[in-house]
């Protein structure tokens, strides 16, 4: 059931079954296109990124996306329904997300004869093993392979899985070099378009539009159009009718792609060239010009009140998101019936039929009441998901049929593999942290759910066969743990959390060289992710060799700057060495990152103190207790400084 209120004295009628619900009608999609199918997409952009350097963020691929979105709606670029677009930008772009709506989402809903789009902005990266990602909003550098999405997983469902008779790629990635803390190069060219261009196979027909050729930077800039990068510029203002060349009103494919050509190297003083990859009709429709678009009937404004940034479509057209005001004003709508449909902010939708008379309208919109899609988001948002009676037994006992499965499928896929990417991420960022017990089931089973949705997802089994082992680990059981993870190995040689977790679980089995061996072999797969230099300076400082230990452990500093962890490790091997000065530099460091660590301050004292310099290591160690009067090891430092006081 859906709610509605109608606040107006006008003659304006909705379809109800009661006072406040609108009825829900199927609306058939527009096909301006005249497509056999239907058409969908999954677009993507992403230019706040959470672990990659402040210098390489980006400004404007989320407009690009956005834009993208709101023109494939338009009954210009097709009239694609609401429900056929999923968009997600910023912090909505994550792993977990992008995996969701392209594995199971995109998959489950597209058909044999439908056309599929899938299109990025941000930042595309090339691993030292040649292997190329996308990043995703909580991707990290030091670690692509667990957290990033693979051409080689895109491919796979692109060109595998997927059911659909053409698929159009769009890739404006900003950068291909390196974008590591202590690797980022903004001067590096592109090295992409190979491999994407590689992307998609057999008998399925691919356009693949790329943003510019090998070695080429691709160039973002508030002048085109407020912002955007220069590739999706030139392509939507081509879309938009300037690549109507012959003046048949319908934007082709070769249309399209001989405009964009030509306005990226005008826009760029020809340092950009687009490239073009695929086995595709060339005379395939993307668009129609402006001057093909019904004409415009007389007709009234419609004023939406509702949640702010709710999406509005009156005929599968989108008309604007509602402002921070409440209210969005549709111009022009024409008297008679119009299929109404909204995108809520939570995800939830409203569809249903307006009869318009010939007088202003006012209408009130608000999301929908009950049912089983909202039970599901109530239930993912307040974090029940795996336990007993959560979202995913919720799913299990309902019967979704028709679009509504492949939403709510990839609703509950999104909640999963959020929870299982997030134990991979915290093990990516991790030093000195011990394993969270509850974290590690939760997201065990987590990927266990998935594989009953996804049961050839050997990405998937790698990762629950990971985390099981870390568990396994966190429970001492830590012969298990090794064979646990020596299979996950089996199923992905390269996936160096595996390793990484390997040599922790054999240092417990008292087997050190094998131990040392894993640990650089996930330092060889990954040589810019900090945990496994820190991993072999603990064995190290374990032994008792500092000096050894120390150029591992500004390694992994310099991989990983905002590590608190490995911060303090280096303070205190440098305090251990009588490197004063050196210390002085680690503290400084931490205190600019942390002001409120305590053990910096203890770690600061105990320096001074040893290099006799009595003022300072009190003021260090006061500041020490101040920050943590109830610490653990706080009384012994009040000692400790009420013995310097007394010159003791």
């Amino acid at each position: 059931m859906f709610r509605a209120l109608l606040l107006a004295t006008l003659p304006i009628t909705l379809l109800a079954q009661a006072a406040r619900d609108l009825r829900v009608e199927p609306v058939a999609p527009a096909n301006p296109l005249r497509d056999r199918g239907t058409r969908w997409a999954l677009v993507v952009g992403v230019s706040s990124y959470e672990y990659v350097p402040p210098a390489a963020q980006l400004h404007f691929a989320h407009r690009d996306a956005e834009d993208f979105a709101s023109f494939l709606g338009s009954f210009e670029g097709g009239s694609i329904p609401a429900d056929h677009i999923r968009l997600l930008t910023n912090q909505d772009a994550t792993l977990a997300q992008i995996r969701a709506a392209l594995h199971t989402w995109l998959v489950d809903s597209a058909g044999p004869e439908d056309i599929v789009y899938f299109f990025y902005a941000g930042h595309g990266v090339l691993d030292d093993q040649d292997e190329g990602y996308l990043l995703a909003q909580d991707s990290d550098p030091q670690n692509l392979h667990a957290t990033s999405l693979s051409f080689q997983e895109l491919d796979d469902t692109l060109s595998k899985r997927l059911k659909a008779a053409l698929v159009v790629m769009v890739t404006d990635a900003c950068h291909a070099g390196r974008l590591g803390w202590s690797s980022y190069s903004p001067s590096l060219p592109s090295q992409l378009n190979e491999p994407l261009a590689r992307i998609g196979q057999g008998d399925r027909a691919f356009l693949k539009l790329l943003a510019s050729r090998p070695s080429e930077r691709s160039f973002e800039d508030a002048q085109w159009d407020g912002g955007h990068g220069a590739f999706t510029y030139a392509l939507l203002e081509g879309l938009r009718g300037a690549a109507d060349l012959d003046g048949d009103h319908v934007i082709r494919a070769s249309e399209a792609v001989d405009f964009a050509s030509r306005r990226v190297s005008e826009v760029t003083n020809a340092l950009q060239h687009p490239r073009v990859a695929g086995t595709f009709d060339a005379r395939v429709p993307l668009a129609l010009a402006p001057q093909s678009a019904p004409p415009t009937a007389r007709g009234v404004p419609v004023d939406v009140t509702g949640p702010a940034g709710s999406a509005l479509y009156v005929d599968s057209i989108f008309r604007g998101r509602i402002r921070s005001s409440g209210t969005l004003r549709i111009d022009a709508v024409s008297p008679g019936a119009h299929a109404f449909s909204a995108d809520f902010p939570d995800g939830a939708t409203l569809d249903g039929r307006v009869t318009l008379g010939n007088l202003p309208a006012h209408v009130t919109i608000g999301p929908p009441a009950a049912g089983p899609l909202a039970q599901m988001r109530r239930l993912i948002a307040a974090g029940n998901i795996v336990e007993p009676n959560g979202a995913w037994d919720f799913y299990r006992a309902q019967s979704f049929s028709g679009p509504a499965r492949a939403d709510v499928t990839a609703m509950i896929s999104g909640a999963l593999e959020e929870l299982g990417q997030a134990c991979v991420n915290d093990y990516v960022q991790s030093t000195a942290t011990g394993p969270k017990i509850a974290m590690l089931q939760r997201a065990t089973l987590a990927y266990q759910h998935l594989l009953v949705l996804r049961p050839n997802d050997v990405s998937l089994e790698t990762r629950r066969q990971f985390c099981y082992g870390r568990l396994q680990i966190a429970e001492g059981r830590f012969s298990e743990a090794v064979t646990t993870l020596e299979n996950t190995l089996k199923l992905d040689p390269r996936f160096a959390c595996a390793y990484n977790a390997l040599g922790v679980a054999l240092s417990h089995t008292n087997r050190s060289k094998e131990s040392h061996r894993a640990f650089e072999t996930a330092a060889r797969l990954t040589p810019e992710w900090a945990l496994p230099p820190y991993q072999i300076a603990s064995e190290l400082i374990a032994a008792g060799d500092l000096s050894k230990a120390l150029p591992y452990l500004k390694q992994a500093v310099s991989f990983n700057p905002r590590s608190v962890g490995d911060r303090w490790s280096l303070l205190h091997v440098d305090r251990l060495l009588r490197h004063t000065a050196d210390a002085e530099r680690d503290a400084a460091a931490l205190i600019q990152l942390a002001p409120n660590y305590a053990p910096t301050y203890a770690e600061l004292g105990l320096a001074y103190e040893a290099d006799r310099n009595t003022a300072k290591a009190l003021e260090a160690y006061d500041t020490y207790v101040l920050l943590a009067p109830n610490f653990v090891g706080t009384d012994a430092v009040r000692e400790r400084a009420a013995r310097l006081r007394s010159g003791r």
